[in-house]
């Protein structure tokens, strides 16, 4: 809907004028140097497209999310303003914090399970973290868990996916999709 956009654009906007209150902010107080800056977003959204809104299921629209990163340090200067394609998951971003702040945490692998993506940022590797991601989407809270007749405990979506296929299983027992993302 019109409506719809507008407020979408208008959040969009809102967000927009606070990074650069904060970045002003850093500006001013000499900190943007020592501060290091990671913008993303839980999910994506679909704004329209295969006719739908919000985040639900697992096209590229919704699984997709932003990931920039500015890395103040002067060791990160031979990979400033480049792009990777590797496929990365938001459960990277703690480890690379940790890294980041001095610990180490490969020595945390039992708490957290991500990767740190500091070696990229650093230009230390260009070697892939991982061969494949893996998402999941709990509709227990919807309106299409109850048409589907699914319970809370089956009503949850994963995904499995690497960058030529997407594998989708379904807990409330529907047949799994496998997508060609190559060919298809």
């Amino acid at each position: 809907s019109v409506y719809g956009n507008s407020a979408y654009m208008g959040l969009v906007k809102q967000i927009d004028d606070q990074i650069g209150v904060l970045l002003d902010w850093l500006e001013e107080t000499n900190r943007l140097q020592e501060t290091m800056i990671i913008l993303t977003s839980d999910h994506g959204d679909f704004l329209g497209d295969h006719w739908l809104g919000e985040k639900t299921f697992f096209q590229d629209c919704s699984t997709k999310v932003p990931l920039i990163i500015f890395d103040p340090s002067p060791d990160a200067d031979k990979t400033r303003g480049t792009t990777c394609d590797h496929l990365v998951e938001l459960i990277d971003i703690a480890p690379t914090i940790v890294d980041v702040a001095g610990g180490n945490s490969a020595s945390l692998d039992h708490v957290l399970e991500g990767k740190s993506l500091l070696p990229f940022l650093r230009g230390m590797t260009k070697d892939p973290l991982r061969d494949f991601v893996i998402c999941e989407y709990d509709l227990a809270g919807t309106g299409l868990a109850k048409a589907l007749g699914a319970n809370v405990k089956d009503a949850r979506m994963f995904m499995v996916a690497d960058k030529e296929w997407k594998l989708i299983h379904f807990a409330m027992g529907h047949r799994p999709m496998l997508f060609d993302l190559v060919g298809d």
